[in-house]
């Protein structure tokens, strides 16, 4: 089920009537429970025994690696559950990546190996709920979480509707107490998540969804490679719609995730904090996706020797660090030189620039970096950048003028708001205001709303992940 859609209009508030009506938590668990299944399953049911088979590998494997004193059974627990979630998430996003690759490898040899490839449907957000279970089973292997006794309790943690698809990866220190209390329906946090909510629907019916428009019509021209390439004004308009399409269109969603769970009790970590406005590349990386970047940190990047080696095999680290955060994304070339390139950035802002950089720069940096994310291959890439290097109008005519002047309105305006919500909480400020002066903003709003929201329903980015 997508947040923008129209099942979810009627999906969430039944959810929550039910889920105040009753002050049991055991009962409030099995609700969400069956909530997040409906959830999963209206995209396909058959899925949810992939999510059903992970639990129960997980939950077992959880608790024999803390029963057992042995260290040698701990990491034969560990084992299993690593080889169950990661045998999972190749099988369905990278099988048919390594035949592909291997097949190439082998026609340009003078083999013909012919490996098949599979046909299915990615089941939406594996790679989400894949790393949010290997937390659990991290945290309890390195003794810094107790392994859960209740069944209905880790799967809620597994399941959990609002952050399932897309985050962010929930630790259980932060989740699993959570849902051990029940807490009693609360107006001004309620109010506090509907506004998160409208945030969310807002950058991504009304930002993401419109930048959608310029950033394909350039790429997918980038892929014609009969066409001359267009010139740097409307490819650099077609990489910052893309630049900003792809943070409204995640972070939208994480302010989604977040009012929908606050409004129910549960919070959820903040998953972005104005990224644009880093003042390095690690300093993007402590802003953005925040979850998956502590992830890869702990879990990845610490047990490989994060910095404690020497320069070398920092540097090493790193981009083995980030090369597999790119794979992670998914299961094209393209993928792994945005995630190598972001490792790439670091090592020389480690080795030479060992202080803050320009914002415009790291900015910039970011920038080319979303063009291998967003390219269907490598080559559109490159024709991309070729294209940024020509310094043209050609291409404009390809865009309406009144798309460009919306495109570059909707990101001053994404801006502007961030500045004004760095230096006065925005929603606080407006909850300041005079009922007169709420209500006319209110109103304001949804009509911007209303006239401006791309009503497509077109589903998340990072649903595909």
């Amino acid at each position: 089920m997508l947040f923008n859609s129209f099942e979810f209009l009627l999906f969430f508030p039944t959810v929550c009537a039910l889920y105040f009506a009753t002050r049991v938590q055991r009962k409030r668990l099995y609700l969400l429970f069956l909530a997040s299944c409906v959830f999963y399953g209206f995209f396909i049911p058959a899925y949810l025994l992939i999510l059903f088979l992970v639990i129960g590998i997980d939950f077992y494997a959880g608790k024999k690696i803390e029963e057992s004193t042995d260290p040698k059974r701990k990491k034969l627990y560990l084992g299993l559950s690593l080889a169950a979630n990661l045998a999972i998430l190749f099988f369905f996003k990278y099988a048919n990546f390594f035949s592909t690759n291997v097949n190439e490898l082998a026609h340009l040899l003078g083999w013909n190996l012919g490996l098949p490839l599979l046909k299915f449907i990615l089941p939406i957000g594996l790679s989400f709920h894949t790393f949010q279970s290997l937390s659990y089973i991290f945290e309890v292997y390195y003794g810094r979480y107790h392994a859960e006794r209740d069944w209905l309790t880790y799967s809620v943690y597994v399941l959990y509707f609002p952050q399932l698809v897309a985050g962010p990866i929930e630790r259980p220190q932060n989740m699993l107490p959570q849902f051990k209390h029940a807490a009693p329906f609360d107006y001004e946090r309620c109010v506090s998540g509907m506004y998160l909510m409208a945030q969310g629907f807002f950058k991504k019916a009304v930002v993401a969804d419109s930048l959608a428009i310029p950033a394909n019509t350039i790429f997918e021209y980038a892929t014609r490679t009969d066409a001359s390439p267009a010139g740097l004004a409307a490819t650099a308009l077609g990489v910052l719609a893309f630049t900003f399409q792809i943070y409204c269109d995640f972070s939208g969603y994480s302010d989604i995730a977040r009012g929908t769970s606050r409004i129910l009790g549960i919070e959820l970590l903040k998953n972005f904090n104005q990224p644009y406005f880093a003042t390095s590349i690690s300093d993007f990386w402590r802003r953005w996706h925040i979850s998956l970047s502590t992830w890869f940190r702990d879990y990845l990047y610490i047990p490989l020797g994060g910095n404690r080696r020497g320069k070398t095999r920092t540097a090493i680290n790193l981009l083995t660090v980030f090369a597999v955060s790119g794979l992670w994304h998914g299961a094209n070339w393209t993928y792994i030189v945005w995630g190598s390139l972001h490792g790439i950035y670091l090592i020389l802002e480690t080795r030479i620039f060992k202080k803050a950089l320009p914002r415009i720069l790291v900015f910039v940096l970011v920038a080319i970096s979303w063009v291998f994310f967003r390219a269907a291959n490598l080559g559109t890439a490159f024709r991309v950048l070729k294209s940024l290097t020509l310094p043209s109008l050609a291409g404009l005519g390809m865009l309406p003028r009144f798309q460009i002047e919306e495109s570059l309105i909707l990101v001053l305006c994404v801006l502007t708001f961030e500045l004004v919500d760095q230096k006065v909480h925005f929603w606080g400020w407006i909850r300041r205001q005079t009922v007169l002066k709420r209500w006319t903003f209110y109103t304001l709003a949804l009509i911007i709303f209303l006239f401006s929201a791309q009503f497509s329903g077109t589903q998340f980015i990072y649903f595909q992940f």
